[in-house]
């Protein structure tokens, strides 16, 4: 058949003028023809973009929606004989969908952002440019050094794993699991190549169109979970649920369904057989693993904190541990040892969630109730030391509590986290009434220490922070993931000024006085770990914690 002839086939079908015998010739050419079944998706594409761009003139969004609808609609009009046209074109389709999808679709959205933006509006907004989310991570070590964390973003391109399992969200809702040695490269939302190795996918309906590209083989998925495995120019396709389009260059396009595969190489034909779903991760195993992981690590983790809970410089070690049989989840236990019954702490509002690993506790703070409060006595110190793994899930406030004192009275400290994303620490002293002045009392003046900006829309990122500050010296030194980020004298700084801490709130600010308003700074986050040394500790100490507590 003539390219024309083909071409004036399709056009009638698209404007619903096909007849009977136009049918069956078309049909006939998309079931002989993988070239024309790729033309047909080409052309229904362009179709859809011109049917866009009409709209468009006339001051209108067209929706994916509407595209479907309407080719929905020519598919129920088709009269009995025809639906060996529908048969044949089903997997063309299925193209056309993911072109609308993948392209209108994305343009559709940039337009909508365009047109509802303020040209006047010079403020910044946040934006993203991955294609994925890295969800669930277990003993993972990645080539060339690179550490992730759950919950980052992943922009497309190469992802090795060296060791360990990974669970990947794509944003087109597809779910990747990658075991040990594997290697893939992400193309978008809806397409990612294997280069090496073992991966399962599992393509919700919402994903349905996802792509997986393989040497020798492309993967269209139609609702499905199925596995792939590469090793230098052979590739296999194994499905255990629902079923998969198998793309081979030079053969015809193959359904492979539940419990069957299909290996190939490079330049060689294609071995039909069995599913083998056991030689492939899967969501089971994948539980299973991350149990067994993070319980040896949760005990590794309590027996290497013996030396901190037993530091003789401590003075509150809050480690969010929940005792199961407590019947009363308010109380805050403080694990420093020597234990002091009077130095632990009472939740506020705040409830239990989970920390930086599952079978690590930790405390959610999201009302502007929400605190834990302790009291630390009026004891007197040359220094400090605070630190603590915490997860920001939004810097909702003007300032954001990690601890302050209750009353901001002399000597007393504040750290917190201000909107811009700095680390905050101060300390409030009462300057002393000058002589010959008629003023009753001195006044305030606070020595306030800032970090660069360095809390940013990170996700679910648990960072470490720690904060000390030596009395003697007026030195503030900030630290962010165990490394130093500030570090000065503040100017109003007069030495020999104690430090004390009386009561305190970590998460908030002060007990509410009946009648007084009050400045709301509630943390939006959590919390797994809260330290207070009495004593500046070194860079290596601070470095050793962060160690001691890193997630992965």
């Amino acid at each position: 058949m003539k390219n024309e002839r083909f071409q004036r086939l399709v056009s009638n079908w698209l404007d619903g003028s096909l007849t009977e015998d136009e049918s069956v010739e078309l049909q006939a050419e998309l079931e002989q023809s993988v070239l024309r079944r790729d033309e047909f998706a080409d052309l229904c594409g362009i179709d859809a973009d011109l049917r866009l761009m009409s709209d468009e003139s006339n001051g209108l969004i067209y929706k994916n929606a509407r595209e479907s609808n309407r080719i929905g609609n020519r598919l129920h009009a088709f009269r009995p004989g025809q639906w060996g046209l529908f048969a044949a074109i089903a997997a063309a389709l299925l193209l056309v969908v993911g072109y609308g999808i993948g392209r209108d679709g994305n343009r559709d959205a940039a337009m909508r952002i365009a047109e509802s933006d303020d040209p006047q509006d010079e403020s910044k907004e946040v934006v993203e440019s991955g294609c994925a989310l890295l969800s669930r991570i277990v003993d993972a070590n990645f080539a060339d050094g690179v550490i992730y964390q759950e919950g980052d973003s992943l922009a497309p391109g190469p992802l090795k794993l060296i060791s360990g399992a990974v669970q990947i969200d794509f944003f087109s809702g597809a779910t990747m699991l990658m075991d040990e040695a594997t290697e893939v490269n992400l193309v978008s939302s809806w397409e990612v190549e294997c280069v090496r190795g073992k991966v399962t996918m599992h393509v919700p309906p919402p994903a349905i169109g996802f792509r997986l590209l393989l040497p020798g083989m492309k993967v269209v998925d139609l609702g499905t979970e199925f596995g792939v495995e590469v090793d230098g120019t052979d590739s296999s396709l194994h499905v255990f649920d629902g079923e998969v389009e198998a793309h081979v260059p030079g053969s015809k396009i193959q359904i492979i369904r539940e419990g069957e595969s299909l290996e190939t190489s490079v330049g060689q034909r294609l071995v039909s057989g069995e599913a083998t779903p056991v030689n492939f991760p899967s969501a089971e195993q994948f539980e299973k693993r991350i149990e067994s992981f993070y319980k040896r690590k949760s005990g590794k983790w309590w027996v290497s904190m013996e030396p901190v809970r037993s530091d003789p410089r401590m003075l509150g070690c809050y480690l969010f541990k929940r005792w199961e049989d407590d019947r009363w989840d308010r109380l805050i236990n403080n694990f420093a040892l020597p234990k002091n019954a009077s130095y632990a702490g009472s939740a506020v509002g705040t409830r239990w969630a989970e920390g930086r690993w599952p079978t690590k506790d930790a405390m959610e703070f999201k009302s502007p109730g929400d605190r834990v409060r302790i009291n630390l006595g009026k004891g007197t110190y040359d220094g400090l030391t605070m630190a603590s793994w915490v997860r920001v899930d939004g810097l909702d406030r003007k300032y954001n509590a990690l601890l302050l004192s209750d009353g901001y009275e002399d000597g007393e400290p504040h750290w917190q986290i201000d909107q811009s994303g700095r680390l905050m620490f101060s300390v409030n002293y009462i300057r002393p009434k000058p002589s010959g002045k008629k003023e009753k009392k001195g006044s305030r003046r606070n020595q306030v220490y800032y970090s660069p900006p360095i809390f940013n829309a990170a996700g679910r990122r648990w960072h470490h922070v720690a904060v000390t500050y030596n009395s003697l010296t007026g030195e503030a030194v900030q630290y962010f993931d165990g490394k130093e980020v500030s570090r000065e004298v503040n100017e109003h700084h007069q030495p020999g000024r104690k430090i004390t801490f009386g009561a305190c709130e970590i998460g908030n600010w002060g007990l509410p006085l009946q009648g007084v308003p009050f400045p709301v700074r509630n943390l939006n986050g959590r919390m797994d770990e809260f330290l207070i040394y009495q004593e500046p500790l070194s860079t290596d100490e601070i470095a050793k914690l962060y160690e001691l507590g890193t997630p992965n």
